[in-house]
């Protein structure tokens, strides 16, 4: 039963959080903002940038704090490791949160200072938000690359670090055959993206619409406006909310092109090939 329990548990994650799932909110947001209410979402807005805008440092610090906890909980499916491997992982994970931080600091500092003195206004939130969208992408594809290659040695039993160095090793003389693979599997991420963004207007969004329109049910998400510093946290939490709907429902997409691309051209058939060609 316990047994049972963990497996349902499990493939409930892997559905949430497992291989590149969430990195279409970061290439598309629309992804996520399919799944509020447009009205609720403007109104938000509206009260946050007119009357609140010195609550903008602690919904930044909740949502970078959502997206690690993300972020934790993908990397242990992703890897097969032990507990001490894994909290190398975390350590890794931190700093490079803190070095987010530390960089968004110095961006903001110096558009403060050349806008003071200087009176040259940047567009510093602009930058600040291509440098979250770059990091989180990033980290996402960063990781689930490795799970990628790393997948064939896992399924031998190997061990997390010795199935590190056997990759790493292989990877030396192959650099132009993982170039190509690399470029292919990035090629179909992108892809899956996209292709979620037209099933979200084209499918999903029209019959929520009629749902909505004949029932009186709204499935969306509805966002409350700033007038309190308790609207940060409940707003934070909703986005959440819609953007684990967002992951929940792009993870078909998921599963159907990664079975595609284990059936026709996986990674380990690439080892094997190699492997002979060399021996």
């Amino acid at each position: 039963m316990h047994l049972r329990q963990a497996k349902v548990i499990k493939s409930i994650l892997n559905a949430l959080f497992g291989d590149y799932n969430g990195i279409q909110v970061f290439v598309a947001p629309i992804t996520l903002l399919y799944w509020i209410d447009s009205g609720s979402l403007l109104s938000s807005a509206t009260s946050l940038l007119s009357f609140r805008m010195h609550y903008l440092p602690l919904l930044a610090f909740l949502i970078i704090f959502v997206f690690s906890v993300f972020m934790l909980i993908k990397i242990k499916l992703l890897y097969n490791c032990n507990n001490s491997e894994y909290l190398d992982m975390v350590i890794q994970f931190n700093v490079s949160v803190m070095a987010l931080v530390l960089i968004g600091l110095i961006i903001y500092a110096i558009s403060s200072f050349l806008a003071y003195f200087y009176g040259i206004k940047g567009t510093v939130k602009s930058g600040l938000l291509l440098l979250f969208k770059l990091y989180t992408v990033f980290l996402i594809l960063y990781h689930y690359l490795f799970n990628v290659v790393l997948t064939p040695y896992y399924q031998k039993q190997y061990g997390h670090p010795r199935a590190l160095k056997a990759f790493l090793s292989w990877a030396r003389n192959n650099k132009f055959l993982l170039f190509r693979y690399i470029l292919l599997i990035l090629l179909v991420v992108f892809f899956a993206v996209r292709f979620y963004q037209l099933i979200l207007r084209f499918a999903l969004m029209p019959l929520i619409g009629f749902i909505d329109k004949y029932t009186g049910i709204s499935i969306k998400f509805k966002l409350y406006p700033f007038v309190m510093i308790e609207d940060i946290f409940v707003n934070v939490l909703v986005l959440t909310g819609a953007f684990l709907v967002s992951n929940l429902f792009f993870f078909p997409l998921i599963w159907v092109l990664k079975y595609l691309v284990n059936r026709f051209i996986p990674f380990k058939n690439l080892l094997r090939t190699s492997y002979a060609q060399s021996a």
